[in-house]
């Protein structure tokens, strides 16, 4: 209401250029209340259009999983991952929008986008700027939903995930239906396998999942695909291979940390059994004393030992 009553103040006078002067401030306050009118029926048209394009899809997916006869439950895990993603890009298409742009253009946007993040992974501080630039050349964004699994355990890993934002709950089977968990967060990764396959000459067979991966809340992350990851490898060995990022690897690897935190376990539990001559914990596989087996306390002890670390093998050395 401003811009249209601008100028009604004015009382000119007879004078002509007093009264070509409020001329001149009137109609720039009606263009001014032109113009505002003309930008909120713009966002409007494009509130409504990107509204009817949701609903559009909506009604598409709705009639696709009826046409499949989806269960319910599949039906809910579809309208949440539909949701989470617009609400993530408001439904424009990332990959085909930086796709389509020229090479050059492309890097420069993906090294903004995912090189801070890339600095946050303990794994990737030692690598130059040239091989982090490929690194986020070749990475895709990925979005999982609340309780979505990712990766089962036992299924070939065919990439790499860096997570950004979320919690991720880690199982890892230690022995039978026994299981040990741990929550990972934004900074953590998975699939470190990956690299020493990668590294390794025998690259036939992608390695094996050793844990499953269940989202606790919705969760962000970028996704390197083993091809990407055998091409960076191949292409910049001489830092890759390094003993330093070895350690570094080994270090933050979950599955080498679950590996170290069962060794310094069972060694306690030996230590407590030399002592008590009595074994306590999730991990008593056997009675101490079984006579008719023949074998003394200490052979028994080797022997839980064997059997524990067989049911929790060592990660994957390079």
């Amino acid at each position: 209401m401003t811009f249209s009553s601008f100028g009604n103040a004015l009382v000119p006078s007879n004078h002509f250029f007093e009264v070509l002067f409020s001329i001149g401030v009137i109609t720039s306050g009606l263009l001014l209340f032109t113009l505002l009118i003309g930008n909120i029926q713009v966002f409007l048209q494009s509130i409504t259009s990107k509204k009817s394009e949701m609903q559009l899809r909506n009604r598409d997916l709705e009639w696709w999983m009826r046409r499949r006869q989806l269960s319910h439950r599949l039906r809910v895990r579809v309208r949440q991952q539909e949701c989470c993603r617009w609400a993530a890009t408001r439904g424009i298409d990332e990959e085909s929008i930086v796709g389509n742009l020229p090479e050059g253009l492309r890097r420069d946007i993906k090294r903004h986008l995912c090189l801070d993040l890339l600095r946050k992974v303990p794994l990737f501080e030692q690598l130059d700027d040239l091989i982090l630039n490929n690194v986020c050349d070749r990475l895709k964004p990925v979005l999982f939903i609340k309780e979505e699994p990712i990766i089962h355990e036992g299924n070939p890993l065919s990439h790499m995930l860096f997570f950004v934002r979320g919690r991720i709950l880690s199982m890892y089977r230690i022995h039978d239906k026994r299981m040990s968990n741990c929550t990972l967060g934004p900074g953590d990764f998975f699939g470190d396998e990956l690299i020493c396959w990668c590294l390794s000459k025998s690259t036939g067979r992608l390695p094996l999942a050793n844990a499953s991966l269940i989202t606790l809340q919705v969760t962000e992350a970028f996704s390197l695909s083993a091809e990407d990851l055998k091409y960076i490898t191949d292409h910049f060995r001489y830092k890759v291979a390094s003993k330093q990022l070895k350690r570094t690897t080994r270090y933050y690897s979950t599955s080498w940390r679950m590996w170290a935190a069962m060794a310094i376990q069972l060694a306690w539990r030996r230590f407590k059994a030399r002592r008590s001559k009595f074994y306590s914990g999730p991990l008593n596989f056997a009675p101490l004393r079984n006579e008719s087996s023949g074998l003394d306390a200490a052979q028994q002890d080797r022997l839980r030992m064997y059997t524990a670390m067989m049911s929790c093998p060592k990660p994957t050395e390079n």
